[in-house]
């Protein structure tokens, strides 16, 4: 059929029934709305038309002639759907909503040459006629990079109408749009997804500026969300537009892609919200995403309050989706304090959980031991989830040799490494008792690791032990380090035991226990640490244990993390506890310890906040302070346990513990201000 007698009418069916705590940041995008023109006497569109093109009476006056203001309807549809949008109109339809083939071809091609890169179609063929020359036309458009959006036609077919059904020739540059009835379900006179199925979506057929029905008031709805994407990132391509409009839509029909709805119904807020991985604009991601990721934001307790507390641009920072589209969010809200203390969640599932051991005598001196968890029948108290880092191992595994004197070494697997060092043999029988601040503190901030140990103890009571230990949790934000530990020790009094540690502990990614990737991470931190320990026997049931730990850490920042330009920082960290046996009933264990853990004493970095994207560049403004991270108080925590044995296989436990948390950090921690149980175990 000669391409003059094509014609071209208005996708409408004429039946008289006829669219998070992120902020998205956007700017005015205008759609080229090819069709019976527009009507500016409208309030929704005042101050939003662009200088429009008029094809059928060859002016500059594209006024929409037809009786159901098609056009104007197609257009306010489109400002509605967001406040950024624009039209640009081409007016090729005229009053009675019929055109040429050659006029419509002239509309596409100023819609290309345009600066709109959002092109809405709401037309068709009557007859179905397929156009050779009109489809080249769209061609040229898909390939300058424009999306075109589609109506399928209202004929009720299995397949969108041309030119609709050519949606699936131009690779994600074009979108068929079937409607929906006001029941939700596909519109009786709407072609169906049929062979565009992959690049077709369904969106209301009707709207409130206009009682008439069609796929034409379904297309313009998803062309006004295309254009609101386009307007979070104008450097979107088509392609990556219309993926986000097919990810977001909701499933309708058959489960997944099917011949009805297609990719299923237009979702505007899901495709306007982020989307994949969040992170820092402008940055590089560490793993290939649009920036340094704000997923597992997590930050050591020892420098968490004075970044957290004492900035609020956290509050208002910008962050980009995987299409480095911006968003203002709190970030402060998504962070997390990880510190390294016993938690009372920890605690019971400690006391509720059966570990079986299994000892193997190797040689006169070789010795291996298994530990592993043998699952309870029943479970009493529900437990919460906790993520990698906090997570108690499920077995462990201990290969050492030694006798009381001379040399001894150890391998183990699993295993916390701070349990061989600091004052770990005086308080081994309190089971209660939260170890770790009297053990080795710079030794690192896993629950639990791989260690080689190697030591010498005389008679007099000297003992050196060096230990090798290499932390990763295996979790993608967790903790990653390598330390080695040197102790010393003496007993110059039978009651009396004096030592002294020196460490050396290299972390990768995190500092302090923090994250390992994203926002908040470094490259390494390395620390120098030295302690002192103490224990004393006041008596043959009291003892008396203290520690003292004061560290230098020089930190190497990653590029285009929030944190940068650190200064050596100082810490340190002290515990004093007193333990008792038989006080109350005979064989029973009370031990009550007061300790601060890491702070901060000494020590500045700089925190750069993303508070603003250039739209057209990407040019990123950041708003730079410096930090005292000295400026927060010291925490002090309070713990007290008690244990009394009632036979070989059970027990009870009373466990309290109290932060003084003056920086009002309780509820970034996985801990509370303070926490209280009592258990009574049983084995058989």
């Amino acid at each position: 059929m000669k391409s003059s007698k094509n014609s071209f009418s208005l996708a409408l069916s004429l039946t008289l029934c006829a669219g998070l705590f992120f902020t998205p940041l956007a700017y005015a995008e205008s759609v080229a709305v090819i069709d019976s023109g527009i009507n500016p006497n409208h309030t929704d569109l005042s101050g939003r038309i662009d200088p429009g093109f008029d094809l059928i009476d060859g002016d500059s006056d594209p006024f929409d002639e037809t009786p159901e203001q098609h056009g104007t309807t197609v257009s306010r549809i489109i400002a509605s759907v967001h406040s950024s949008n624009r039209i640009l109109p081409i007016r090729v339809l005229d009053g009675s909503g019929r055109s040429s083939e050659a006029i419509v071809i002239a509309g596409v091609n100023i819609a290309t040459n345009s600066s709109a890169k959002v092109i809405n179609l709401s037309l068709g063929s009557p007859s179905n006629t397929y156009s050779q020359a009109l489809t080249v036309s769209m061609q040229e458009s898909a390939r300058s990079g424009k999306l075109l959006v589609i109506a399928a036609g209202n004929s009720g077919g299995a397949s969108p109408t041309f030119p609709a059904s050519l949606a699936a020739l131009f690779a994600g540059s074009a979108i068929a749009v079937g409607a929906l009835d006001r029941n939700g379900l596909i519109a009786s006179y709407s072609n169906r997804a049929g062979n565009s199925k992959d690049y077709y979506v369904v969106a209301p057929g009707y709207s409130s500026f206009s009682s008439f029905i069609g796929t034409s008031f379904a297309a313009p709805y998803v062309s006004g969300t295309a254009a609101a994407i386009l307007s979070q990132n104008p450097r979107l391509t088509a392609q990556q537009i219309s993926e986000i409009i097919f990810n977001t839509a909701d499933d309708l029909g058959a489960a997944g892609t099917d011949d009805i709805y297609g990719r299923g119904r237009l979702n505007t807020a899901a495709a306007l919200g982020p989307q994949g991985d969040l992170g820092i604009p402008g940055s590089s991601s560490d793993s290939g995403g649009s920036g340094a990721l704000i997923a597992g934001l997590a930050i050591g307790a020892g420098v968490a309050a004075a970044i957290i507390i004492r900035n609020k641009k956290l509050k208002e920072a910008v962050v980009v989706d995987s299409y480095n589209r911006p968003y203002q969010i709190d970030l402060e809200e998504l962070i997390t304090v990880r510190d390294d203390s016993l938690t009372m969640d920890r605690m019971m599932k400690n006391l509720r959980r059966t570990t079986e051991t299994s000892q193997l005598a190797l040689s006169d001196n070789l010795q291996m031991a298994v530990w592993f968890d043998r699952a309870n029948a029943l479970d009493l108290i529900t437990v919460s989830d906790f993520d990698d880092a906090q997570s108690i191992e499920n077995w462990s595994m201990s290969l050492h040799q030694g006798a009381k004197n001379g040399l001894y070494y150890a391998l183990n697997l699993n295993l916390d490494p701070r349990q061989f060092f600091g004052l770990a043999e005086e308080t081994s029988e309190l089971t209660l008792f939260d170890r770790r601040n009297l053990t080795a503190p710079y030794a690192g901030f896993a629950d639990s690791a791989n260690m080689a140990m190697a030591g010498y103890r005389t008679t007099g009571g000297v003992d050196v032990k060096l230990g090798v230990v290499n932390m990763d949790d295996n979790s993608d934000y967790g903790v990653k380090s390598q330390s080695v530990l040197l102790e010393g020790s003496i007993r110059p009094y039978k009651n009396l035991r004096l030592g002294v540690q020196f460490s050396g502990l290299n972390e990768q990614g995190s500092l302090f226990g923090g994250s390992s990737r994203g926002a908040l991470s470094v490259d390494n931190a390395e620390t120098l640490a030295a302690g002192f320990t103490a224990s004393l026997k006041l008596s043959q049931k009291v003892s008396l244990h203290s520690i003292y730990s004061q560290g230098y850490t020089l930190v190497k920042d990653r590029n285009k993390s929030l944190l940068q330009s650190f200064s050596g920082l100082s810490s340190n960290s002290y515990a004093l506890g007193i333990s008792t046996t038989g006080a109350i009933r005979r064989n029973d264990r009370l031990s009550l310890s007061v300790s601060s853990p890491l702070h901060i004493s000494q020590g500045n970095l700089s925190l750069s906040v993303p508070t603003q994207v250039d739209f057209a560049t990407g040019e990123v403004s950041r708003e730079t302070d410096r930090i005292d991270l000295a400026d927060s108080r010291r925490e002090t925590d309070i713990e007290l346990g008690y244990h009394l044995p009632l036979g070989k296989q059970s027990g009870l436990a009373a466990y309290m513990i109290y932060r003084n948390d003056p920086n009002d950090l309780a509820e970034k921690t996985e801990r509370g201000r303070y926490g209280s149980m009592v258990s009574v175990s049983t084995r058989f």
